[in-house]
């Protein structure tokens, strides 16, 4: 597990590394001139944990600790500070990226908590499901999606099985009756109410959105689709796969191989 910690004090980070310098759980790197460096340390390194000061010249620990999760909308933030906040107004803009405060001087019991913690946390399990009903299962819970197209977009990426679903292509799925300028609009929000949905959630960066294009990073996500088309998994056909969607048939035998799905493109079942 990566961390980092983050204090204008060298002190502060001295008594920090005596506490875990002999967790073997843990790499770590520290910031102590320069914090927004922890940015783009960040922006290269899978960091699960930072261990942030508060009070600092260059930039405020809160707001760091935002600009960190915009890099990294899964790292667990932890405040070291000896100054006493109000951790409702914190917790307000930091939402379930914050684990909380470690007050100096540090306590180990309470630094082994959190360092636990953001272990335990870190281990989050992925899952789709494709057969009847699309869902996104996170720790075996389904996510809710407030925008029933966001969720559609997101079941059309995995779908697409890891290539780049391009903004015409979406629209010709999910929107093929609009006008092209609103269809634009609603593939726009849809995008936007997708990206929100998963950060919102701790998982972000499953999806990689460009512009006009976005596909599904599939390291660390199970689904029974890929298992299938893959590996052989598991038994799937047209008529069972994503029954919500009217498109679902046809990007079926599109996208999956004819060895595994069994169907040929013209098939029987489609008339």
């Amino acid at each position: 597990m990566k961390i980092i910690a983050v204090d204008d004090e060298m002190e502060a980070l001295k008594n920090f590394l005596v506490q875990i310098i002999n967790d073997n759980r843990v790499e770590y790197k520290f910031f102590l001139e320069n914090p927004l460096d922890a940015i783009s340390y960040c922006e290269s390194n899978p960091v699960e944990g930072a261990f942030l000061d508060i009070r600092m010249p260059q930039i405020n620990g809160v707001d760091l600790a935002e600009k960190l999760i915009e890099v990294n909308p899964r790292i667990q933030i932890v405040f070291i500070t000896g100054y006493t906040y109000d951790e409702t107004e914190i917790k307000a803009r930091l939402g379930e990226n914050l684990l909380g405060f470690c007050y100096k001087p540090f306590d180990q019991e309470k630094l082994n908590f959190y360092i636990g913690k953001i272990l335990s946390d870190g281990k989050k399990e992925i899952e789709v499901r494709t057969v009847g009903p699309f869902d996104l299962l996170l720790n075996g819970k389904p996510i809710e999606f407030k925008s029933t197209k966001s969720k559609e977009l997101l079941a059309l990426l995995v779908a697409y099985n890891g290539s780049t679903l391009t903004m015409g292509d979406a629209i010709a799925h999910l929107w093929p009756d609009k006008d092209v300028e609103l269809a634009k609009k609603l593939y726009r929000d849809a995008v936007w109410r997708l990206r929100k949905t998963l950060k919102d959630s701790g998982i972000g960066d499953i999806v990689e959105f460009q512009k006009a294009k976005t596909y599904i990073k599939k390291e660390g996500i199970k689904c029974d689709y890929w298992a299938f088309i893959e590996e052989g998994i598991g038994q799937i056909d047209p008529t069972s796969f994503m029954t919500s969607y009217d498109w679902s048939i046809d990007v079926f035998n599109d996208k999956t191989p004819d060895n595994r799905s069994g169907y040929s493109h013209h098939s029987e079942l489609l008339g």
